[in-house]
C-alpha cells in the first residue's frame, strides 16, 4: 500500500507540474502555484485545529480557509484606498499572525508518555500515528475517521482524474495559431471571458468595483473569489501579470480543492478509502446519461456521431422533447464556474464536521465551522446559505437523539454569527442588489416540463448509486448520512421550487451541482456495502459499472467539446468558437497601454449578440458605458443605454454622434469589421477628426478619441 501511495503521489505531482506549466505557458505556472500556496497560510492553523494536522482533512480545510482569508486580507487595502503589493503582503501577514497565534494559544495539547512511541487516535482506528518519545500532538477538535495510506492513494487517484478532465480545456483557452489568432471555445466565452472582465475590473482597485458594462454603476455580483487572481495579475511578480493566465491556474487549483472537499465529506461519513474514491469519481465523471442518450439517438437515426460536436451535451434535457432543467455536471465546475466551486468546497467542510461530530462539537469547533460557512456565503450567498441551512437541520436532527436537545442546538447558534457577518459583507459590497426581488417560488417554468424524465436523464447514474446508499447497511450507520441527505433534499427543493425571474436557469444550475455532491456521499455508503458479503460485492460492482457505462459518455463528449477550438461552425445563436484576430489583439494592447485604467471605451453591443459581447471589458480590460452582458442579471438600463450607443454608430452626423458620446461619458470609440458592416454611418468616424480623433488603426480595426 505504501508503494501504491508513493506511485500515486509521484504521478499526481508530475501531472500537476505539467498542467501548471501548460496553463502558465512555462515556469510562470509553477510560480503561481507558489503564490497559491502562500494564500493558504492563514487558514492552515484553523484547518489543523478543526480536523488535525496529521489528517488530510486538516490540510484541505486549511487551504480552503486560507484562500478565503487571503481574499479578505486583499480587500482591506483596496477598501482603504492604499492598494499596493506591500499593503497586500502586510494585510496577509497580519491575518496570518492572528490565526496562527490564536490557534497556537487555544489548541489543546496531548502529551505522549515517554515510555511509548505511538498513540491511537480512536479505539477503533486501524492505524496508529507514530510520535517521538516526549513529543506533543494537538488534538483535533473534530475526530474524522482516521486517515490511512489507502485513503491517500484513493484521494490522489481522484485528483489525477480531476487534472485529466480540467487541464486540457483550460490549456486551450485563448490558444494561438501560427497566424496569431486566438481561440475561445463557446461557454468559456460566457464564463471565463466574463471572469476576465470582472477580474480586470477588480485589478483597478476601485471599491466597490464598477460594472464594466455600465461604467457609472457598481457591479452587482459576488466577486470575492476573484480578489486573489486580480491582485496577483496587477501587483504580483511580472511573469504573472496576465489576467487570463492567473484565472486559468486559479481554476485548476480550485477544481482540485472542490474534488478534495467532496472526497472529505464522503470520508467523514463513510471512512473507507475505496468506496469514497469510487463514489467521488462517479460524481465527477458519470453523473449524467445525456451523452449516452444522444449517442443512441444519433446511431438509431443513422446519423454521424460527429454531430455530437454540435451539441451542448450536458444540456440535452433543456431541448425538445424535454424542455426541462439544464443540470451541469461537476466537470463544468472545473472549467467554467470556479467561484461556485469554492463556495461548494467551503460549505462541505461544515457537512464533514456535522457528519463526524453531530451536535456534540466543542464551541471552538462550532465557531470554526461557522467561519467555513461564512466564507462559503462570501463566495456565493445562495450556496453558502443552503449549506448553513443543511448544517442547522443536521445538527437539530442529531440533537433530538441526545439529552438536552435545546441546549445543544442553542450552542450551535455560534456558527450563524460568521454567516451573518458574511451576508453583511455581501450587502456592503453591493454584490446581491436586486437579486432578492428577482426570486420566485413555486413549480414554475422548466420545473413543470418532464420533471422526472429530466432528473433521470441529467442525474440518473449518480442518482442510482446515491439512492442505493439508503439501503440498510451494517458498515456505515444511516445517521452519518443525515447531513448529505439534508443537503440533497434542500437542493432538490431549490431546483424545482425556486428560480430567478431574470435568469430562470441559474438556480437550477447551482442546485443540480449541490445534488451531485450530496449523492456522492450517499453513493460511498452504498459502495461500502460491497465489503459485507460476496453477493453484495457483486451487486455493488454491477451498479458501479452500469453507472460508468451510462454516465461516462457525457463527460467524454463534454470534455472533448470544451477543448475543441477547431469547430468554427455556428451554434444555436452563437459561434462555437470565438476568434480574436492579431489586429484586434494589437488594438486591445494599445488600449491597455495608452489609456487610463478608468477610461470608457465603447463598442456597439447590440450587433455582437452572444459572440463578442465582452470584447472590450475582457480583452482591452476597459469599461464600457453600455453593454449587454449575458452573465449578469438582465436589467432595462443595459438595453436603454445600448440603444443610445447604437444610435451613435447609426447616425451619419458626426456632431450627433459626439453629443451622444459625451452624454454617455465615452472616452474612446472602437470599430472593427462588425460595426463597419452593420452601420454605414460608422464612416463618419474616419472623416471627422474634429469630433473623433483616430489614435489607432490596423487593417480596419480602429480606435477614436472623443474630442
Amino acid at each position: 500500500m505504501t508503494l501504491a501511495r508513493h506511485a500515486a503521489l509521484a504521478l499526481f505531482s508530475l501531472a500537476l507540474a505539467s498542467s501548471a506549466w501548460a496553463l502558465g505557458n512555462g515556469p510562470a505556472g509553477w510560480l503561481y502555484l507558489l503564490c497559491y500556496a502562500c494564500a493558504a497560510v492563514p487558514g492552515l492553523p484553523l484547518g489543523w485545529a478543526l480536523f488535525g494536522r496529521d489528517h488530510a482533512g486538516g490540510w484541505i480545510a486549511g487551504v480552503l480557509l486560507g484562500y478565503a482569508l487571503t481574499a479578505i486580507a486583499i480587500w482591506a487595502p483596496i477598501a482603504a484606498h492604499v492598494a499596493s503589493a506591500p499593503a497586500f503582503v502586510l494585510a496577509w501577514g497580519t491575518v496570518s499572525a492572528i490565526t496562527w497565534s490564536a490557534m497556537w494559544s487555544s489548541s489543546k495539547v496531548r502529551l505522549t508518555p515517554d515510555t511509548t512511541d505511538s498513540v491511537r487516535l480512536k479505539p477503533d482506528a486501524t492505524e496508529s500515528v507514530r510520535l517521538k518519545p516526549g513529543a506533543t500532538e494537538a488534538a483535533a477538535l473534530i475526530a474524522l475517521p482516521p486517515w490511512t495510506p489507502a485513503a491517500s492513494t484513493s484521494l490522489l487517484l481522484v485528483l489525477l482524474v480531476t487534472l485529466a478532465i480540467a487541464a486540457p480545456p483550460l490549456a486551450n483557452v485563448g490558444r494561438s495559431d501560427a497566424a496569431g489568432n486566438r481561440y475561445y471555445r463557446a461557454y468559456f466565452t460566457a464564463d471565463f471571458v466574463w471572469h476576465t472582465a470582472l477580474t480586470a475590473e477588480l485589478a483597478k482597485y476601485s471599491m466597490p468595483p464598477r460594472n464594466p458594462y455600465l461604467a457609472h454603476r457598481p457591479i452587482h455580483y459576488y466577486w470575492t473569489y476573484y480578489l486573489f487572481p486580480a491582485a496577483v495579475s496587477q501587483s504580483g511578480p511580472p511573469p504573472l501579470r496576465d489576467v487570463e493566465r492567473c484565472l486559468k491556474l486559479n481554476a485548476l487549483m480550485t477544481g482540485l480543492l472542490l474534488m478534495s472537499a467532496v472526497f472529505l465529506a464522503a470520508w467523514a461519513a463513510v471512512g473507507r478509502a475505496m468506496p469514497v474514491g469510487v463514489a467521488t469519481t462517479l460524481a465527477l465523471v458519470a453523473s449524467s446519461a445525456e451523452g449516452l442518450y444522444e449517442t443512441w439517438k444519433l446511431w438509431s437515426a443513422g446519423r454521424a456521431l460527429s454531430t455530437l460536436r454540435e451539441w451542448n451535451i450536458d444540456a440535452v434535457t433543456a431541448w425538445p422533447p424535454f424542455g426541462g432543467h439544464r443540470i451541469d455536471g461537476l466537470q463544468r465546475c472545473l472549467w467554467y464556474v470556479p467561484q461556485h466551486s469554492m463556495a461548494y468546497a467551503l460549505g462541505l467542510m461544515a457537512i464533514a464536521a456535522v457528519a463526524s461530530a453531530g451536535s456534540t462539537a466543542t464551541m471552538t469547533a462550532i465557531v470554526l465551522t461557522g467561519i467555513a460557512l461564512g466564507c462559503s456565503v462570501a463566495f456565493n450567498p445562495l450556496v453558502g446559505g443552503i449549506f448553513a441551512l443543511a448544517y442547522g437541520i443536521a445538527v437539530t436532527v442529531d440533537a433530538l437523539r441526545r439529552p438536552n436537545p435545546i441546549q445543544a442546538v442553542a450552542r450551535h447558534a455560534a456558527a450563524i454569527l460568521p454567516v451573518i457577518v458574511a451576508l453583511g459583507w455581501c450587502y456592503a459590497g453591493q454584490m446581491t442588489e436586486g437579486a432578492g426581488n428577482a426570486l420566485q417560488f413555486g413549480l414554475l417554468g422548466a420545473s413543470r416540463q418532464s420533471p422526472v424524465a429530466t432528473l433521470l436523464l441529467s442525474l440518473g447514474p449518480i442518482l442510482l448509486a446515491g439512492l442505493a446508499g439508503l439501503w440498510a447497511s451494517r458498515a456505515v450507520p444511516l445517521t452519518r448520512m443525515v447531513p448529505a441527505l439534508t443537503l440533497l433534499l434542500l437542493a432538490l427543493f431549490l431546483m424545482y421550487f425556486v428560480r430567478l425571474s431574470v435568469d430562470t436557469a441559474w438556480v437550477a444550475f447551482r442546485a443540480g451541482q449541490l445534488t451531485i455532491i450530496a449523492l456522492a456521499v450517499l453513493a460511498a455508503r452504498f459502495i461500502a456495502l460491497g465489503a459485507e458479503s460476496r453477493l453484495k460485492g457483486s451487486i455493488v460492482a454491477a451498479v458501479v459499472l452500469l453507472c460508468l457505462a451510462a454516465g461516462l459518455p457525457t463527460t467524454v463528449i463534454d470534455e472533448y467539446n470544451a477543448r475543441d477550438i477547431h469547430n468554427l461552425a455556428i451554434g444555436p445563436g452563437f459561434p462555437w468558437t470565438i476568434v480574436i484576430s492579431p489586429q484586434q489583439q494589437r488594438a486591445f494592447a494599445w488600449i491597455r497601454q495608452n489609456t487610463a485604467a478608468d477610461a470608457v471605451v465603447q463598442m456597439e453591443p447590440n450587433i455582437r449578440g452572444r459572440s463578442t459581447w465582452s470584447l472590450i471589458p475582457s480583452f482591452a480590460q476597459r469599461r464600457m458605458s453600455a453593454g449587454l452582458p449575458i452573465s449578469l442579471m438582465d436589467v432595462p438600463e443595459f438595453h436603454e443605454r445600448s440603444d443610445r450607443v447604437r444610435a451613435m454608430y447609426q447616425t451619419a452626423s458626426a456632431a450627433e454622434a459626439l453629443q451622444i458620446a459625451r452624454a454617455l461619458r465615452i472616452d474612446y470609440v472602437y470599430l472593427d469589421d462588425v460595426e463597419r458592416a452593420a452601420y454605414p454611418g460608422a464612416a463618419k468616424f474616419d472623416i471627422s477628426p474634429e469630433q473623433f480623433e483616430r489614435v489607432f488603426d490596423d487593417s480596419g480595426v480602429s480606435i477614436y478619441r472623443v474630442r
